[in-house]
């Protein structure tokens, strides 16, 4: 019956997924807790929330639009980290945690494997740090007999090459690898944009990065995030409900708009700030948001 609810509750998100992508309905696909500033856009601001307080949070997103994929970000050695993943599991939503190289340990990723997670987002250079986390997570998925989802995401202008990256994840065991783009703006040259159309053709049938993502990629390089867009508006918007270390609710990391009321009260204006989103014309750093 777990297995069972479990894939309802995915396939209902696919279907949600879809329709927001259209504009059709204001529920969000995807509920993300970022319990600190790990891979943040702009500084956090305000008091972080207790334990106690991420737990009321999440119920209340539980109770405002029910279950959802919850992802959590955050440096791996977070103190809340593990028993944020078991509280969401234990809601019956699938979790995936988003972090970084520092803290993955070994113990830590079986810890966390233990606890629920489900997939995990090594964001990374792969580096000697970068491929021991790696291969941290892997060894969690088979001593504990785990199907734990591992993608490595290669930060757009980073040291190191994309292609080799790519090359690197295949020989370490990884699911799956996007190219995500650097969340400050910058300009990307020639020599990346090079290495980045290399990674692309490499990274098959590892690579995992969307079609909305490699365009977002793509316009990075007249002036990086930030810079006008060629065409269209942003495909991505609204997608997720997202709760910052200080509780507001936000829909979009690079607009205003959050909200520190509570999040039934907070749905139309959530709505309207997400109608707002759809409209920016802006090139945003949102690939590994898809």
């Amino acid at each position: 019956m777990k297995l069972l609810e479990t894939l309802r509750i995915r396939a209902s998100a696919s279907v949600r997924r879809q329709k927001a992508r259209f504009g059709v309905g204001v529920r969000p696909a995807r509920l993300e807790l970022r319990l600190d500033g790990f891979d943040a856009p702009a500084p956090i601001e305000g008091e972080p929330l207790s334990l106690e307080r991420w737990q009321e949070r999440v119920v209340e997103a539980l109770l405002w639009v029910g279950p959802l994929p919850v992802r959590v970000i955050a440096d791996a050695d977070h103190a809340f980290l593990p028993e944020i993943v078991r509280f969401c599991h234990r809601l019956e939503m699938p979790v995936t945690v988003r972090t970084g190289a520092r803290g993955l340990t070994a113990a830590k990723a079986e810890e966390l494997v233990d606890r629920g997670m489900g997939a995990c987002e090594v964001v990374t250079i792969l580096d000697g740090a970068g491929e021991a986390a790696v291969r941290s997570l892997v060894h969690a998925r088979h001593s504990r007999a785990a199907s734990l989802t591992v993608h490595v995401h290669l930060p757009v202008g980073g040291e190191g090459s994309l292609a080799r990256g790519f090359q690197s994840a295949r020989g370490l065991g990884a699911d799956g690898v996007v190219l995500c783009a650097p969340w400050q703006g910058v300009t990307l040259g020639a020599a990346v944009a090079s290495d980045l159309s290399a990674a692309l053709a490499e990274g098959w049938p590892l690579q995992k990065t969307t079609n909305v993502a490699k365009e977002a990629l793509s316009r990075l390089q007249p002036g990086g995030p930030g810079a006008p867009r060629a065409a269209g508006s942003c495909a991505l918007g609204g997608l997720r409900l997202a709760l910052a270390p200080n509780g507001a609710a936000f829909v979009c990391p690079f607009k205003p708009g959050s909200t520190m009321g509570p999040l039934a009260d907070s749905g139309a204006a959530l709505a309207d700030h997400r109608a707002a989103i759809r409209r920016c014309d802006r090139v945003c750093g949102h690939p590994e948001l898809v």
